[in-house]
């Protein structure tokens, strides 16, 4: 699957899985980002979902600050492979 559609499907699954937007960017030296706002009163059950998502991506993270907290993931460039999680 080429890079730019495993970008747009892991962001819809993050968006439904949070309950919250996707967005995906061009990252400079290539690939894709995609960050997602995460609710405080995330539950168990979406807490698992989100990082179910994650975990197809090449990285991933969570950032916290005092006003929000969000997730992100990185995808590398073409990656032939990678199959959409069933």
């Amino acid at each position: 699957m080429r890079a730019h559609t495993k970008a747009f499907d892991l962001a819809v699954r993050l968006a439904v899985a949070a309950g919250t937007r996707a967005r995906v960017r061009c990252r400079r030296e290539g690939g894709f980002l995609v960050e997602a706002a995460v609710p405080g009163d995330l539950g168990d059950e979406a807490h698992g979902a989100v990082l179910a998502v994650l975990a197809g991506a090449d990285r991933y993270g969570h950032r916290y600050t005092d006003a929000a907290q969000a997730v992100w993931a990185e995808l590398d460039e073409e990656d032939e492979e990678w199959e959409q999680p069933g």
